[in-house]
């Protein structure tokens, strides 16, 4: 297994941590961290799907990756949504608030009565009743999606925003491959971010947006707008600033509910090793049929749900 510079530099200091608890050497050396820290695993919409959500991070252990960031969604739509919290909690540096995980917190909002219905039993999963439930284990979930922030820049780094939907609405703007077609929405994507790059979930299609600077300068309606599917490229995609003409916004797909025809769970990893940055995109099977049944089983949440996962749409 490949051994990312965290884990060695804990090593170098004689302190013997599992992969999830690297971050204890990045909080007491953070300045030596920041040093080493050059990939980074990027999940986002896992939706409560435990099966998907373990085989990525079986996958990521693999990968010469130093963290994990969450773009968000973490709940909502699945059978096993604090069972994912608790993963997640566990494994990423951090998790952005989704409007799924919005939902769960305060009301569903614009959600079709499907969506709304498995919002409100995802909730009442955080809401234990009883004797047999541990109010620690339940105070600890219930305080990491409070904790949840709309957007973040990777290592206080403003040339990478992060956002679950878009830059401009950070919680319910999608941002569709046909967008291209539209300059004006895009354009107003792009001129939301302060710096050349942003990775964004929400619409469960793993691919680039990329946008060429005007004749002025700047990012307008005027510019060149291109989006690369993540299935379509071959090995890592080069985030080429070409003399700062250009900038990005990548999206890694969804872990546990893919909607662009391909089952396979999606996720991303950002290197920025060398001069230009790259990212590539990986699709893993995992058992699609074992969630879909776990979802057919709970009242509240509609069969579509499970049945989806199984084409991926």
């Amino acid at each position: 297994m490949k051994v990312p510079p965290s884990r060695r530099f804990a090593a170098f200091l004689g302190v013997d941590l599992p992969f999830s608890s690297c971050r204890a050497v990045r909080s007491s050396c953070s300045r030596w961290y920041h040093l080493s820290v050059v990939r980074t695993a990027i999940i986002s919409d896992i939706h409560a799907n435990l099966e998907a959500l373990e085989v990525v991070l079986a996958d990521i252990r693999e990968q010469e990756v130093d963290r994990i960031i969450c773009l968000g969604d973490v709940i909502g739509y699945g059978p096993d949504p604090c069972a994912c919290i608790d993963l997640v909690q566990e494994h990423c540096q951090f998790s952005l608030l989704g409007n799924h995980d919005f939902a769960c917190l305060l009301e569903p909002t614009n959600f079709n009565p499907i969506a709304a219905q498995g919002s409100y039993w995802t909730r009442a999963q955080f809401e234990p009743a009883g004797d047999d439930h541990d109010p620690a284990v339940t105070a600890r979930r219930q305080s990491f999606l409070h904790l949840m922030k709309t957007y973040a820049f990777l290592d206080d780094d403003r040339d990478y925003l992060l956002v679950h939907a878009s830059p401009k609405k950070p919680l319910s703007e999608y941002l569709f491959r046909d967008d291209v077609q539209k300059p004006s929405k895009l354009a107003t994507a792009f001129q939301s971010m302060p710096g050349a790059h942003a990775f964004v979930g929400h619409t469960h299609v793993p691919g680039v947006f990329s946008g060429e600077l005007d004749g002025a300068g700047r990012i307008s309606t005027e510019s060149l707008f291109d989006f690369e599917y993540g299935n379509e490229l071959s090995g890592p995609f080069a985030l080429d600033r070409q003399d700062g003409q250009m900038r990005f916004i990548v999206n890694p797909g969804s872990v546990g509910q893919p909607r662009d025809g391909d089952r396979r769970a999606s996720y991303a990893v950002l290197d920025t090793t060398g001069e230009t940055p790259t990212v590539e995109f990986l699709r893993l099977s995992y058992p699609a049929e074992v969630t879909a049944e776990k979802i057919r089983r709970i009242d509240q949440l509609a069969d579509r749900l499970g049945d989806r996962l199984l084409v991926g749409e």
